[in-house]
């Protein structure tokens, strides 16, 4: 028995209007943009903290003695 090649069905032309487009290449410019912008939020949201932090410490004043000898009650 010879070898047989399998069936072939008629072609038809295939409609693509309802596929999507080909994927473009795009510019990776928004992602960039986007991590920018969230490096600049963290270091100012750093800097609000480390600030308020600093003005958190109190020191003490300074003791200036005075030049009388009573006693304040």
């Amino acid at each position: 028995m010879p070898p047989s090649s399998p069936p072939t069905l008629p072609q038809r032309p295939i409609d693509t209007g309802h596929m999507l487009a080909a994927h473009e290449k795009r510019s990776g410019i928004g992602p960039v943009v986007g991590i920018v912008i969230i490096l600049l939020l963290l270091i100012f949201g750093g800097l609000y903290f480390w600030g308020a932090s600093m003005n958190r410490k109190t020191e003490p004043l300074p003791f200036i003695p005075g030049d009388s000898t009573e006693q304040a009650e």
